[in-house]
């Protein structure tokens, strides 16, 4: 069953402790901005709508996600996340 999944820049390191637990060290992680409780409802749309093709391009395996894929979702608190990937989980 294929899965996305998505976590926010603080959870990173946990993300990858739990894949290497259950052995899928090459979970593909799709990061968001953190901390995501100071957005407004517009703005948590304008983030889906940024994460939402990384989500369905994983799922229905039109592409493969690199290990860490940042959504491309600039923070309005100046914490900019561009598309690109992060081999060490360690956040751009």
């Amino acid at each position: 069953m294929p899965t996305a999944t998505v976590v926010t820049t603080a959870f990173i390191r946990p993300a990858r402790l739990a894949a290497r637990s259950l052995q899928v060290e090459d979970l593909p992680l799709i990061v968001t901005p953190h901390p995501l409780n100071d957005l407004e409802p517009a703005q948590v749309e304008d983030l889906a709508r940024a994460v939402y093709p990384l989500i369905i391009l994983h799922l229905t395996g039109q592409g493969v996600l690199d290990s860490t894929v940042h959504a491309p979702f600039e923070h309005p608190a100046g914490n900019a996340m561009t598309a690109g990937t992060d081999a060490e989980g360690g956040g751009r």
